[in-house]
């Protein structure tokens, strides 16, 4: 299987259908950087084995305990997979036939009929992908879900980067704390018009981690954007987010 790419991700926000297309994020990353993780996933096209089966809906569902190991155990071997999160299995027992039907559309199309929030599930996410990492569409029901998992996930995908030289020559891990959040809402119009966060481009020195933001537009294919690549980097960055090690603190320079 190809391997997610850690050099960028790119992200295409759509605020008013709610949803994220993205490259560079896969499953695993996405629930690590997650505060407050859910307790099921509805899994409607997946690689899990340890799943329950709900007869009402006649969909498998995962427990917490159960993605978590999975995790733990097969790493980012994961390729087409589509999840919703539900609270508890009452909330299922109560899905309408249509609302059923509706969730088929999604999982098939990659597409909504009407909103995929269901009061029933309370669900935060919809998580789509035919190729995990290389191509995602994610759906928030709160934006706030959205900045929370990038203000944690840019320092863990620096961190795996980047490295320094130690005292002895011997590379170490530079530990990077959350982006603030605000800082995350004010890169979102950059986002809507699709952007990537270069970690192959950061620079690491004494006194700062610098990781820079450039928009590019709309693309739906990794290799595409990819290939516009080293025309994006001759161009000057949009944005960029420095750590100054010494205060200890991130900035935004645009």
């Amino acid at each position: 299987m190809r391997s997610v790419k850690r050099d960028f991700i790119y992200l295409h926000k759509q605020e008013a259908e709610h949803f994220v297309a993205s490259f560079g994020i896969d499953f695993c990353s996405f629930m690590q950087a997650m505060k407050e993780l859910p307790e099921n996933l509805l899994l409607l096209d997946h690689p899990f084995m340890d799943v329950e089966f709900d007869m009402h809906t006649h969909f498998n569902y995962v427990t917490f305990p159960s993605y978590k190991r999975f995790c733990k155990e097969n790493g980012k071997e994961i390729e087409q997979l589509v999840w919703m999160d539900f609270e508890d299995i009452d909330g299922l027992e109560e899905l309408a036939p249509w609302e059923i039907a509706e969730i088929l559309y999604v999982r098939h199309t990659f597409n909504h009929l009407r909103s995929p929030f269901y009061q029933k599930m309370n669900n935060r996410f919809v998580y789509l992908t035919q190729e995990d990492g290389l191509y995602n569409k994610i759906y928030y029901r709160s934006w706030q879900d959205f900045y929370e998992i990038l203000s944690r996930m840019i320092p863990e995908l620096a961190e795996w980067s980047k490295a320094e030289r130690s005292f002895f020559g011997t590379k170490k891990k530079v530990s990077l704390p959350d982006v603030p959040q605000e800082m995350i809402k004010q890169l979102s119009p950059i986002f809507n018009e699709g952007a990537i966060i270069s970690f192959e481009k950061s620079i690491n020195t004494r006194q700062t981690a610098e990781i820079p933001v450039w928009s590019v537009g709309d693309f739906s294919h990794e290799d595409d954007l990819e290939h516009e690549l080293k025309n994006v980097y001759r161009t000057r960055q949009t944005a960029k987010l420095v750590f100054q090690k010494k205060q200890k603190e991130w900035t935004l320079v645009r």
